[in-house]
C-alpha cells in the first residue's frame, strides 16, 4: 500500500480509504459480522484511513465501526467522522458550535476512541454557507 502525508500534517493515510457508509446499511443491508470483518480485511490490507458518519445509517455505522476497531491498536487507524448533518431532512442539519461539539463527543463514545485524527462538516453545500465560516469553522478550529 502507498501512503500520503496529509497536508502539513504528521498524518500518514493510505492512498485508498475504508468508508464505512454501509455499516450503517446505506445502500444495502450488510451483515453486521461481514461489515466487521471488511474493516478487518481492510486494515490488513494496509488501508489505514477509515472514515465515517453520524448520518450512515443514523448512528449504525459509527457503532458497528466501533465494535469492529475494539481490540486494534489505535496507531493501526486514521480515523475520521463528520458532523453538521444528522438525517436526510433539510432540518437535519445542525451546524452550530455546540451541536458540534456534543456530535464529536457522541462519535467518540460509539466509535469507543479517546479522539480523531480528522473531523469534518458535513454537506456544508445545503446550508448557509456565512454561518459555516462566521460559526462552524471556528469551532472546529478550536476543537483541534
Amino acid at each position: 500500500m502507498q501512503y500520503n502525508q496529509l497536508g502539513n500534517t504528521d498524518l500518514e493515510l493510505s492512498r485508498l480509504g475504508y468508508g464505512a457508509s454501509p455499516l450503517g446499511n446505506v445502500f444495502a443491508d450488510v451483515d453486521q459480522s461481514t461489515g466487521i470483518r471488511t474493516v478487518h480485511s481492510a486494515l490488513d490490507w494496509g488501508i489505514n484511513y477509515i472514515d465515517c458518519s453520524p448520518y450512515y445509517g443514523l448512528t449504525k455505522a459509527e457503532t458497528v465501526l466501533g465494535k469492529a476497531l475494539k481490540g486494534i491498536s489505535r496507531d493501526r487507524y486514521i480515523l475520521s467522522s463528520k458532523a453538521g448533518r444528522y438525517g436526510p431532512e433539510q432540518a437535519d442539519f445542525d451546524m452550530s458550535p455546540t451541536r458540534i461539539r456534543a456530535s464529536l463527543d457522541e462519535s467518540l463514545q460509539r466509535l469507543g476512541v479517546d479522539e480523531l485524527d480528522i473531523f469534518l462538516l458535513h454537506d456544508i453545500e445545503f446550508v448557509d454557507l456565512e454561518y459555516v465560516l462566521a460559526e462552524s469553522l471556528p469551532c472546529l478550529e478550536a476543537l483541534k
